[in-house]
């Protein structure tokens, strides 16, 4: 068997993962290569399967955990979309109270009212306290 077929297996098998992204297919690809490699040196079909297994084993068994944990913390950690803006400093634009005002925030005109009965002026600084649909619940900055 010629190694390129070991190559195109492992090709579609991260054709797989790009469409799954769970590690499974990218687990076995990087078996596909061991089997490859394992062609290239003068291994016979049967050390080459020999080879595909354990690298599957090794990969699925050792590897595909510590990544997917990697991957798991690295994107929980993250703030997104209105909850990244919790915390956010912004800018008055129209004087906020419990009722009506605007500000300016990550370069962007928000509606914002206060949490409690306070004025806050335009130009002031404020700190965004949650995210009500499309209105911003501001405190003045300390």
């Amino acid at each position: 068997m010629d190694p390129w077929i070991w190559f195109a297996v492992a090709a579609l098998l991260l054709v797989a993962e790009m469409l799954t992204v769970h590690l499974l297919f990218a687990s076995l690809a990087l078996a596909a290569l061991g089997a490859a490699i394992t062609n290239i040196a003068g291994g016979t079909l049967t050390l080459q399967g020999i080879m595909f297994a354990i690298f599957a084993a090794i990969s699925l068994l050792f590897l595909r955990p510590i990544a997917l944990r990697h991957l798991n913390r690295q994107s929980s950690a993250e703030a997104t979309n209105v909850d990244a803006l919790i915390g956010a400093q912004a800018f008055v634009t129209s004087v906020v109270n419990q009722r009506d005002g605007q500000i300016k925030l990550n370069g962007e005109i928000w509606s914002a009212r206060t949490e409690e009965d306070e004025e806050i002026p335009d130009g002031e600084k404020v700190l965004v306290l949650a995210i009500d649909g499309a209105i911003a619940r501001v405190t003045k900055s300390k």
